[in-house]
Order: structure tokens, then sequence, then C-alpha cells
């Protein structure tokens, strides 16, 4: 086996496991959601998770490899996280009231997939933007795109890299700065 996926997987499960200290709400049943505004458009993806995370003011970089099944939208989903070598390591849910992590070591409520994401990586990550890009177009719910090129744009501070998208290929970047941490994203969908 490849120490290098070891070493990401195990990174994963230290991360995981440190977010889940406390005992949350239930999860809730995965309901309609009453709403007299239009339907949000329902995704269902699968694939590969890369998070690069640049070293920071003393941070040490890091970085994750995972499969995902995601399926949902920005008012509620549901997102199973797997080891490189395919065995379920958490399942994240969320509707407009939170976000719930799920992992053998019990569950744990967040205010937002925002939060949840800062909580658990230390940084906070455009989960649920992350699907919309994923499909080669802006989030529907963030500011409107800036676009800097021909398959690029810029949303919420991220570049979208999206010249490999007919083959399910995007990456996401969030440049360091003084007050920041360089992010990359990449994510390859099956």
């Amino acid at each position: 086996m490849n120490p290098a996926k070891n070493r990401s997987a195990a990174l994963l499960l230290a991360l995981l496991l440190s977010a889940c200290a406390s005992r949350p709400p239930t999860i809730p049943p995965a309901e309609p959601i009453a709403s007299t505004a239009a339907p949000a458009e329902q995704l269902a993806l699968q694939g590969q998770l890369s998070i690069k995370l640049e070293s920071f003011q003393g941070q040490e970089a890091k970085g994750v490899n995972l499969g995902f099944f995601f399926s949902g939208n920005t008012q509620g989903g549901q997102l199973d996280l797997m080891t490189p070598m395919g065995s379920q390591v958490a399942q994240v849910r969320w509707t407009r009231e939170g976000a719930w992590l799920q992992t053998d070591q019990g569950e744990r409520f967040f205010d937002s997939l925002l939060d949840l994401s800062e909580q658990v990586l230390g940084e906070p990550l455009p989960l649920s933007a992350l699907m919309h890009w994923a499909k080669g177009r802006p989030a529907p719910d963030l500011p409107a795109p800036t676009d800097i090129g021909p398959e690029l744009f810029e949303q919420s501070g991220w570049r979208i890299d999206t010249k490999n998208v007919t083959i399910g290929r995007i990456m996401a970047q969030r440049a360091a700065t003084s007050a920041q941490r360089g992010i990359t994203m990449r994510v390859r969908l099956d």
C-alpha cells in the first residue's frame, strides 16, 4: 500500500475524529423543504476530491484525498466521504438549519457547511459551491462570477479552472495572502 495514501487517510481520520468531541442534535430525516421560491437544482455527483492547504503562519502544509458521493443542493443534501481505498470515513448532511458530521465516533452539529469545514480542516471551504463548480458553472447562491479568461472564472475569492470540465476535472484555487493560507481543491468526477 502507498505510504502517502496511508498518511492522507490517517490525516483525514485524525481531523474528522478531532471534530467529534461533543454530542450534537440528531440528524434530521431528509425531507423536501417547503418553499414558495423555485426549487433549487438537485445535483448527484461522485468522484475524487483533493484538498491541499499551503503552509501558513507556522502551520504546516497539509492535504487530503477522498472519494465522495454527493446528492442535494445548497438547501439540503448529503456528502459521503471515503478513503482512497473506498472505506467510508464520514457522512455530512445539511439543511437550512445546519450541518451534521457523522463518523464512527458519533455525530456533531455545525451551524453551516462553511463552519463545518473551518472547524474540521481549519479553513472555511465553499463545499456547496464546489459541487456547482465541478459542473463547470458558478454557484447560484454566491455573487456573480468574474470571467478572467477562456474557461476561467473567479467567484468569492476563488479562481475556478474549467478547461477540463468535459472530462470531469476542475480545479479551484484561493491565493495565499498575509491574512489567509492558499488552498487548492481538485475534483475528478467519475
